[in-house]
């Protein structure tokens, strides 16, 4: 299952953010025998991609050095990576004990508390990082902007939007401060990462949090922001596709294609990983690729390495995923910026000039919700390759009951929008052989306030508790698939469709049923639905929705017949050529 950004720096250059007086690490060092060994090796474990191991010999310098905040804090940061957050937490509280002049590290404390979903202690931790530096721009907009991942209501998500629009205002009319000491805005790294899932159209926070950004790199980094003259056209287009996240997860498996399948007669591939540690896709990808470069340093650095390769168009497949994207969306890095759906909200950014999107996804008047001009690709607007077949597997493997009826919504808690669960609770209170499936947070914290929501729910409306509810712990991707096999229907939160999982689903012949909603990002699975030809399990409102889950559900033949008809119309949707066509079609347009 993909997972989420963490909001924190676990890259390179952070765990060599060492304070003054640190040595630099050193690729030929002896076997670890001091705290200081320990660290070294721990940096370059993780730079290999050893994260456990690196977590081991950080926690081997806490052990042997546990006054020193720098080791705390490292060690913090990479049990985030592994999205061990209560282990994080911890490491960081100690951090914060042993320095607690230092802000960044009250500020790393607040992202493991937030992720813990106690939003008023984050929020404490963020205003100590203010009292310790009134002048961090960085702890200015955690505070004023930080949402939770889990909502407790649907009452909850509109109370934190008002908020986070009330103190982007807050920064806004701060605004003629932070100009006066502009390089602070080099280190931001946030994306506003949660603010989607509330279900609302996000263009006017997101421009007016784009154009905040963009007005103090104009004054820390102006050259960062000039116009670039287009060159004579070449006999080759030179695209470059930049992110973190060009590896194996959602975003590696949706745009592998838009770098593999571009013509080379008439474009020139260059791939900008920024912020990651490689991983096989990403050696897949370089291959692929006319030209690679794994990038790392500060912001600044990095954006100007970019500029440095001369393209003609940049795409960003992924604003918001990671935690600079906001800021080298708000650069002009190449005469042409793109960016894609892989966070499917517009990046509000005045210098990114294209946004590319899938045409059967999008509502009437769709460009109303973009700041971007918004170009249409068809069907799922890349060429995306299947997954192998779903391993055979019994529901005893994964602790699911045998003889119950498993509706299964197989997305990360935070998608699942408090309006969804009135659904959940109709299904219960109409099939008393009902279980829900979901797979659990990566924290205790946002596994509580969801099933507490739940349980509140089926409370006022009357479900007597008969473990009708069960909590998966995170699986790999086969098993995942697995998991969805010996389920009876894939129920598609509101506001939040499924993009990959849904995938996942309909490749394996899995029936799943979706209400679309107002924006792209709830309109996902509809469409897919209706390439497929199996339109019958898109509802019209929410009592259709239920039904359709039901009669899934409970009438195996109908069941069998729907997942024959998905596996007889999967070519219409996967492995297609054309959305490649017109992708290139659409560069050679508007560059």
């Amino acid at each position: 299952m993909p997972s989420k950004p963490t909001g924190m720096r676990t890259d390179e250059a952070a765990l060599t953010a060492a304070p003054a007086g640190e040595p630099v690490p050193n690729a030929e060092n002896a076997p670890p025998r001091s705290a200081h060994d320990w660290a070294l090796a721990g940096h370059r474990e993780r730079r290999s991609g050893q994260l456990g191991q690196a977590i081991v010999s950080l926690t081997r310098a806490t052990e042997l050095e546990p006054a020193s905040a720098f080791h705390w804090t490292q060690l913090g940061r990479l049990l985030a990576a592994a999205q061990r957050y209560d282990a994080a937490e911890a490491a960081l509280t100690r951090a914060c004990s042993l320095e607690p002049w230092q802000p960044a590290l009250h500020l790393a404390l607040a992202e493991m508390l937030a992720q813990q979903n106690r939003m008023g202690d984050a929020i404490e931790a963020c205003r100590r990082a203010i009292a310790a530096d009134p002048d961090s721009i960085q702890a200015a907009i955690s505070e004023a902007l930080m949402l939770p991942p889990i909502y407790s209501s649907a009452n909850d998500v509109v109370q934190w939007r008002n908020r986070f629009a009330e103190g982007l205002e807050r920064l806004q009319a701060g605004s003629q401060r932070w100009l006066a000491r502009p390089n602070g805005v080099l280190g931001v790294e946030t994306t506003n990462f949660y603010l989607p899932y509330q279900g609302g159209d996000d263009c006017a926070l997101q421009s007016g949090y784009s154009d905040f950004l963009a007005a103090l790199l104009g004054a820390a980094a102006p050259d960062l922001q000039a116009p670039i003259a287009r060159r004579s056209r070449q006999v080759k287009i030179r695209v470059g596709f930049m992110s973190s996240n060009l590896r194996a997860c959602t975003i590696g498996d949706y745009f592998e294609s838009w770098i593999t399948d571009l013509p080379r007669e008439r474009f020139e591939v260059c791939v900008l990983l920024t912020e990651s540690v490689p991983d096989a896709r990403t050696k897949a990808l370089a291959s692929a690729s006319d030209e690679f470069a794994a990038l790392s340093g500060n912001v600044d650095e990095v954006a100007r390495a970019v500029k440095s390769r001369r393209l003609d168009v940049l795409v960003f497949p992924d604003v918001g995923m990671a935690i600079w994207s906001s800021l080298f969306a708000a650069m002009r890095l190449a005469p042409v910026q793109c960016a894609a759906w892989g966070h499917p909200v517009t990046t509000g950014s005045r210098f990114i000039d294209h946004f590319f999107s899938c045409a059967d996804m999008e509502p009437p008047g769709a460009a109303a919700s973009y700041r971007e001009a918004l170009t249409l690709l068809p069907g799922l607007g890349t060429r995306y390759r299947p997954p192998p077949q779903v391993e055979p597997a019994r529901r005893e493997r994964f602790g699911l009951p045998a003889d119950a009826r498993l509706y299964l919504c197989p997305h990360s808690l935070y998608k699942i929008h408090p309006e969804t669960d009135p659904l959940f609770f109709e299904l219960l209170a109409r099939d008393p052989q009902a279980v829900l499936v979901f797979f659990a947070a990566t924290t205790a914290g946002q596994r509580e306030i969801f099933v507490d929501r739940l349980q509140r729910g089926m409370q006022a409306r009357g479900l007597a508790p008969r473990q009708q509810i069960k909590l998966l712990p995170y699986v790999s991707r086969s098993d995942f698939r697995s998991v969805m096999s010996v389920c009876d229907v894939i129920l598609d939160p509101l506001h939040w469709s499924g993009g990959r999982t849904s995938l996942d689903a309909l490749t394996a012949g899995l029936p799943l049923v979706t209400l679309p909603g107002r924006l792209m990002r709830g309109r996902q699975s509809a469409a897919m639905l209706r390439t497929i030809g199996v339109d019958e399990l898109v509802a019209r409102d929410e009592e259709d929705y239920v039904a359709i889950a039901l009669r899934i559900a409970q009438d195996h033949a109908y069941r069998e017949a729907i997942s024959t008809r998905i596996r007889e119309g999967l070519l219409r949707l996967v492995d297609r050529g054309e959305p490649i066509d017109a992708l290139a079609r659409a560069l050679e347009a508007i560059t």
